[in-house]
């Protein structure tokens, strides 16, 4: 299956996902558990031909199933290429100032790299809503371009 099969079908989830959300009481709607963020990225490509390095930026928007693991998708606009990611994000211990956590899932460049990702990463909360977030993650290349792909993010989230 191809990563424009995989975006094609995600589409079609998320439509019909908002036609059912359409229908869906949002004053019983609890908002308190999704988070949206903005970080700039770097991908750092090892192996394989034709692998460079691109910059570019990474939005994130997510959903707490619990107080330590969270689901959340994310769309990347590097230099020449878009990508898009799913992963699970599990936090090592509750809420503190500094949050660590794990990632799982993966990602994609349209027409380049894809594969299931891992990493770690940290939160520095500013209070309950907005935070400080950094992520470095490494992604198996399963296309052959690249055996490896990693990436770097700063940036900052902002929990509803």
């Amino acid at each position: 299956m191809t990563l424009k099969a995989i975006t094609l079908t995600l589409a079609a989830l998320l439509a019909a996902g908002a036609v059912r959300a359409g229908e869906a009481d949002w004053a019983e709607y609890d908002f308190e558990r999704w988070y949206a963020g903005a970080q700039a990225s770097v991908m750092l490509p090892q192996g394989g031909s034709g692998a460079r390095r691109l910059g570019g930026g990474t939005a994130r928007l997510g959903y707490y199933a619990g107080d330590f693991l969270a689901a959340e998708a994310s769309v990347s606009c590097m230099e020449d290429a878009a990508g898009l990611g799913l992963r699970g994000l599990w936090h090592w211990w509750g809420y503190e100032k500094f949050d660590p956590f794990f990632t799982f899932g993966a990602n994609g460049l349209i027409e380049g790299q894809y594969g299931p990702s891992a990493g770690w990463g940290c939160f520095w909360h500013f209070g309950d809503t907005w935070s400080a977030r950094f992520d470095a993650e490494a992604t198996l290349g399963l296309d052959g371009r690249a055996e490896m792909a990693y990436t770097l993010s700063l940036g900052v989230q902002y929990a509803f």
